[in-house]
């Protein structure tokens, strides 16, 4: 709940103790424990493919820098389009910038299915996390959960939430989808 308005989680990672480098099954299933998780393609194109959702996302540096975003009409395709993510406006909050629009349109990818516009594996190359890579990222929530603010490229990164490097992991994020 964020003021009154009600949103379900579809990918919370606050402890480091799950790992996000899985295979397609499992980010289509969903995986994970109550702190760190992603609650499947299946269930987000459920909750999404038919009826556009407005998409919040929370990120905290290790700085404790809070800060949030939001997209509106976010939908997620079925399996036939390999859970194909879009979505309308970005609305700023206050982050730097908006780090999602460059996925936008992209199928989803993981380490054993390949979809991004790149000739080598995206997630196989930073962090072994699934997402909706292009060529390869400006936002990687699923990468390595990594406990130091050095800057990594394999780590979980929302390019716009960090406030001293692009590629500064964070200490936390949050995915959540509003139903209304």
């Amino acid at each position: 709940i964020v003021g009154d308005r009600v949103f379900y989680l579809i990918l919370q990672r606050l402890s480091g103790n799950v790992s996000f480098a899985r295979n397609w099954t499992e980010y289509e299933n969903g995986f994970g424990d109550s702190s760190d998780f992603w609650i499947g393609l299946r269930i987000i194109n459920e909750l999404t493919g038919s009826t556009p959702r407005l998409l919040r996302v929370e990120a905290v540096t290790w700085a404790g820098v809070f800060s949030a975003c939001e997209y509106t009409n976010f939908t997620v395709a079925g399996a036939s389009t390999n859970y194909a993510m879009t979505f309308g406006s970005y609305i700023n909050s206050n982050m730097s910038s908006d780090s999602l629009t460059y996925h936008k349109g992209m199928q989803f990818s993981t380490t054993d299915r390949d979809n991004d516009h790149r000739s080598s594996s995206c997630s196989n190359t930073y962090g072994y996390g699934g997402w909706w890579f292009y060529s390869c990222f400006i936002a990687n929530p699923t990468g390595q959960f990594r406990y130091s603010t050095a800057s990594d490229s394999t780590g979980m990164i929302w390019k716009g939430a960090a406030t001293s490097s692009s590629s500064e992991p964070l200490k936390s994020i949050r995915l959540m989808v509003q139903l209304v």
